[in-house]
């Protein structure tokens, strides 16, 4: 027969048990309530590592969205400056293709001339463009501004130098004391005509051959140190109309012909030199000529060709390669060399990062686990500088309208520079660039579609780990509470029995 102390024991088993069922009617009450199955990894049982795992991934993927978002705002701003910029250059190319309008319209300069200063500060700001705190054209820089001011690449900071002053020194060495360009003034001796360069270093013209139809006459050089050549008439004076052709390189690379005419007019009208009663009579002609055109074209194509070099040596720096200055002190009409621009005495245009590798590195990022994409420009690449130079140059140049050759040499500058803003397949275009960030861009945009395609997957692995069924939860919940309110009958009959009851 059992005894009392059985029934004690067995009401208090009753009684640790209702407290276990009342603890998981209290946990299916909040599954139902919070959706979840735990309100921790402990309570997930053995899935508890695959949905560490599991959260991490969407932790990381959720990071890729952002850093795609940020890719692709920052490339839509680099395109939309790129556009912008191309579009301006090739405007101002129009503006420079003949016939050229040269009217002096304030401070010496033409309409086009005041559009280019125009274009040179909206290029600044478009190359200024900022992200946020980010500068997009500085390269690895990103919290410094690509471009120094319009201001002060065209006149200066204080004791740095500026593109005007740049140009005026480099001009004064090419043109030289007397105007002919560094060359000698054409001589005759007897029927022999020579012409010479001086000792003058990288500047003014660089005589590159001589040609003419005169029968009999030959041509020799240029040879040589420093060069020179000459044209002898072998005693035989040229027919109305004979030419004699001289080629001179100019500074930027690009040459100019003189081609002279042998007339009998009286006055020999321009492009001509007389022809005389001797050989030796038309050589000291030919002499003269030949100078009063090598000064003209000193005046203008050197003059054009001379304010672009100073540009390029300005403007087409690295790291490595500083910009170049006239040495000495001036004035620099007999200068013979060039030297290393410094941080105090020349304006640096460009602020940005200014390293020599590809620029596109300079900016990546990670936009999946096996991806990374580059965006980075920098200002100074060479598609870029181009654009900046030529607006820069064509607006540091002033005209005076009392120069009986201003309008030649404007033409001759106008038309380097639109040449030069011409689409060529041998020079990086704005649209190299462009096509290069919409690389990055498109392989964003695919990254973003993976994960896309990726995330309700997880999201449905974390649900099935992680969501407590409703139904399943409820029934539960409802078998427990009906177990709950048995035990409780029960232990409630046992806590009225006495001994008395027990043993009758």
């Amino acid at each position: 027969m059992p005894s009392i102390s059985g029934l004690t024991s067995s009401a208090m088993m009753k009684a640790q048990l209702l407290v276990t069922m009342q603890k998981q009617m209290n946990d299916l009450s909040l599954q139902l309530s919070t959706g979840k199955i735990a309100q921790g990894y402990d309570g997930l049982g053995i899935d508890r590592g695959l949905d560490v795992n599991v959260r991490a991934a969407m932790s990381r993927l959720t990071s890729y969205e952002d850093v795609i978002t940020t890719v692709s705002t920052r490339v839509q701003l680099q395109n939309t400056s790129l556009e912008r910029l191309n579009t301006i250059a090739q405007d101002m190319r129009s503006n420079t293709l003949p016939p050229f309008d040269f009217t002096l319209i304030n401070n010496g300069q033409t309409n086009t001339q005041i559009q280019a200063r125009g274009s040179l500060d909206e290029a600044v700001s478009l190359l200024n463009q900022r992200a946020g705190n980010t500068y997009l054209f500085s390269g690895a820089a990103t919290d410094t501004p690509a471009m120094d001011t319009s201001d002060h690449i065209l006149d200066g900071n204080g004791s740095a130098a500026g593109l005007k002053q740049v140009i005026a020194e480099r001009q004064q060495a090419d043109q030289g004391a007397d105007n002919r360009g560094r060359l000698d003034a054409p001589s005759a001796t007897g029927d022999v005509v020579t012409l010479s360069e001086t000792n003058s270093g990288p500047f003014g013209f660089k005589i590159a051959s001589a040609t003419t139809d005169i029968s009999g006459a030959t041509v020799t050089g240029p040879t040589g140190s420093p060069p020179s050549l000459s044209i002898d008439f072998n005693g035989t004076n040229p027919p109305d109309g004979a030419t004699v052709s001289v080629r001179l390189n100019l500074p930027d690379g690009t040459s100019t012909n003189i081609t002279l005419k042998a007339t009998t007019q009286v006055p020999p009208p321009a492009g001509t030199f007389a022809i005389g009663a001797t050989a030796a009579d038309t050589a000291a002609n030919l002499a003269s000529a030949l100078d009063g055109a090598i000064q003209t074209s000193a005046q203008t194509d050197l003059a054009a060709a001379s304010a672009i070099q100073a540009s390029n040596e300005f403007f087409d720096t690295d790291a490595g390669h500083p910009a170049q200055r006239v040495a000495g002190t001036g004035p620099f009409y007999n200068a013979t060399s060039l030297r290393d621009a410094t941080a105090t005495d020349t304006v640096k245009w460009y602020t940005g990062d200014d390293a020599t590798d590809d620029p596109l590195g300079t900016m990546t990022a990670r936009v999946d686990d096996a991806i990374t994409v580059k965006y980075g420009i920098r200002g100074n690449e060479e598609a870029l500088r181009n654009v900046v130079k030529n607006f820069a140059t064509l607006a540091a140049v002033s005209f005076s309208s009392s120069d009986p050759n201003a309008d030649a040499r404007y033409t001759a500058l106008a038309t380097k520079v639109g040449n030069s803003l011409a689409p060529n397949l041998s020079t990086q275009q704005i649209s190299a660039i462009q096509t290069q960030i919409a690389g990055a861009s498109l392989s964003a945009n695919a990254a973003k579609t993976r994960i896309g395609d990726k995330k309700p997957i997880l999201q449905g692995v974390m649900d099935d780990i992680e969501n407590a069924d409703p139904n399943e939860t409820g029934v539960k919940l409802l078998a427990l509470q009906t177990q709950v309110q048995a035990m409780l009958q029960t232990t409630a009959l046992l806590s009225k029995l006495t001994l008395v009851n027990f043993m009758s």
